[in-house]
């Protein structure tokens, strides 16, 4: 089931072919390096990848990014719910994007996160959206910069993490007359 689409992805239900691609991502050291820390052993990417199979009807979450000239798997990229503690903050999700160490560079994180921005305000009737980056990507820092996205806060532990939000833009109606 294709989700969303642009110029050059389509974005889908992750689906068992993925496997392989998901799991090379999840063992890269660079990819893995902003993003939590240490490349998952085989098994643990494995065991990762496979609750990615059950998307939630309500369209929230993180979907397999395909290059539609190839038909390539990417990354992951989506929103899903924004929780705190226990419970769902209302009307708000999470943008975050995943993406294969030889796709970086090329726009695919900016038109991956656009198409979730729009759709998530769009299609989902979200009021906001929130991200978090650890301090030092600079490249996806830049994305949500583009995207319009604002520092909110930066928590300081042993990692540095930058919290963001974008709020829903009023809609602005011109005069008749």
């Amino acid at each position: 089931m294709v989700i969303l689409e642009t110029k050059r992805l389509l974005f889908r239900a992750h689906e068992p072919r993925d496997l392989e691609a998901y799991c090379a991502m999840e063992q890269d050291a660079e990819v893995r390096r902003f993003v939590g820390g240490l490349p998952r052993t085989p098994a643990a990417a494995e065991a990762k990848f496979w609750p990615t199979l059950k998307q939630r009807q309500d369209r929230l979450g993180l979907w397999a990014i395909v290059l539609k000239a190839s038909g390539c798997y990417i990354g992951r990229c989506g929103v899903y719910t924004h929780m705190l503690g226990e419970s769902a903050v209302p009307n708000e999700g999470v943008l975050a994007f995943y993406l294969a160490r030889a796709h970086w560079g090329q726009g695919f994180a900016s038109e991956a996160g656009r198409a979730f921005v729009d759709f998530a305000f769009a299609e989902l009737g979200l009021k906001r959206i929130v991200a978090t980056v650890e301090s030092g990507n600079v490249a996806s820092l830049r994305v949500l910069e583009r995207l319009g996205f604002r520092l909110i806060e930066t928590e300081v532990g042993a990692r540095t993490l930058e919290h963001f939000a974008l709020a829903k833009p009023a809609v602005v109606l011109e005069s008749q007359g």
